[in-house]
């Protein structure tokens, strides 16, 4: 019997067959209920701020210097973020990470309402945001292995994954509506609003156990992860496949040059296509969450990184709008059958003690790359077009993941099934 991602479970439990069963756990439905009002209010302020820039300054440049003020505080901080959510009370660092953030965009919503915004504002919020985010991701995620058993771990992991989804589908939809209706402070207020849900479902958890982090000194206290996943290949070839992979463009930066110069459907035609990614992406989570059993996962990972890398091409070849949409679908497919499978061999090799701290390496891995894909699909764009460059880097993003497929540490256990997959407690390695 297999959980949500196709593993198979240990102990066959008729409750445990798709990911719905995760939600049988009071503690877990809480925490998920909580992220997906704040995450869709994280999008909300995520679609304002793009905005705002745009406004005040009318540059793509500056427009797309947000990402780096986002990204680069993040990868700096991750690892620290990840130590403090194996040695403290991931708890307590839920509710401090999610209060700052919430005093930080209460500020926004004062200085928006009273026209005291200026661009550098703006960038030292989404500098000081995604600094606070290094801490509450890393403690968000490992948290929930410690609310549901281990045999519905890959269930619990496709609900976040969808949950994630949902609200890039649901807070710029929102963003949008209220910017347009009540102004861009309202917007910021909507989502500092959103912060409660998460301190609420926090507040009334019951006792969370987790294992207290292994001694030592500080510094290797802070790269125990980097060594876990070092002498793990299920754990660190993955990330690199992730990262690489990503590494080779984005849809994100390409999709508005083609919605205006390449199928000429304006900037409603480009919330289209950013949709149907998101739409396959949505799809594909609730057909995964019913599969029972999937005998090869490590395999349909690899092959759902290679399809996503042939869809991103697909893109680029399509010569009409209908077939652009889906191309795009299919993509967002492929991506979260990867993206859940990768996360979830993660979690099950990865011992509590040093979770937080995988955790945020696999942060910086997921951060860094699209922002790198984003930068290289920019400068290719600007070379040869932005068909060439979806075409390019979607054919190097197939082949990369092809080619981890046969790296060694990987090859050797490619062919495990589910079940040998999810056997035993993983054990630190010093």
């Amino acid at each position: 019997m297999a959980n949500a991602a196709g593993l198979t479970a240990p102990t066959p439990r008729p409750a445990a067959r798709t990911a719905l069963a995760s939600l049988r756990h009071r503690d877990f439905r809480l925490l998920l209920g909580g992220q997906l009002v704040s995450s869709a209010g994280d999008q909300m302020q995520s679609i304002g701020l793009a905005w705002h820039v745009y406004v005040l300054t009318n540059s793509p440049l500056q427009l797309g210097l947000l990402g780096l003020f986002r990204a680069v505080p993040f990868m700096l901080f991750s690892l620290l973020g990840g130590a403090l959510a194996d040695s403290v009370d991931r708890k307590r660092l839920l509710i401090l990470t999610q209060s700052s953030q919430m005093l930080l965009t209460s500020g926004l919503v004062a200085a928006t309402a009273t026209g005291h915004v200026t661009v550098w504002l703006l960038y030292l919020v989404t500098f000081l945001g995604g600094a606070a985010s290094a801490f509450d991701s890393p403690a968000r995620q490992a948290i929930i292995p410690n609310l549901v058993p281990r045999e519905e771990l890959a269930g619990a992991t496709t609900l976040l994954t969808l949950l994630r989804r949902t609200a890039m589908i649901v807070g710029p939809g929102i963003g949008g509506l209220v910017i347009g209706r009540f102004g861009l402070s309202w917007n910021y207020f909507g989502n500092a609003l959103s912060f409660l849900a998460v301190v609420a479902a926090v507040l009334v958890l019951g006792p969370v156990p987790q294992m207290a982090a292994t001694s030592g000194r500080n510094w290797e206290r802070l790269t125990a992860g980097l060594h876990f996943a070092r002498k793990e290949p299920l754990v660190i070839v993955p990330m690199l496949m992730d990262f690489l992979t990503r590494s080779c463009g984005s849809t994100n930066t390409l999709l508005p040059i083609f919605a205006r110069n390449v199928f000429f459907v304006g900037a409603e035609g480009l919330g289209v296509l950013s949709a149907s990614m998101s739409a396959g992406a949505l799809a594909a989570g609730l057909v995964l969450g019913s599969v029972r059993q999937v005998k090869h996962p490590l395999v349909l990972m690899i092959v759902a990184y290679a399809a996503e890398g042939v869809f991103f091409a697909a893109l680029g070849f399509s010569r009409g709008f209908a077939l652009a949409l889906a191309a795009l679908f299919l993509k967002g497919v492929a991506n979260i059958i990867g993206e859940v499978l990768r996360l979830t061999v993660m979690q099950l090799k990865t011992p509590d003690e040093v979770r937080g701290r995988v955790t945020a390496l696999s942060g910086i891995f997921d951060v860094g790359g699209p922002q790198i894909g984003g930068l290289e699909s920019g400068v290719v764009a600007d070379f040869i077009g932005p068909v060439a460059a979806a075409i390019t880097g979607g054919l190097a993003s197939a082949t990369l993941a092809i080619a981890f497929g046969f790296t060694p540490g990987l090859r050797e256990r490619l062919l495990e099934t589910s079940d040998k997959l999810t056997q035993g407690p993983p054990a630190l390695v010093s």
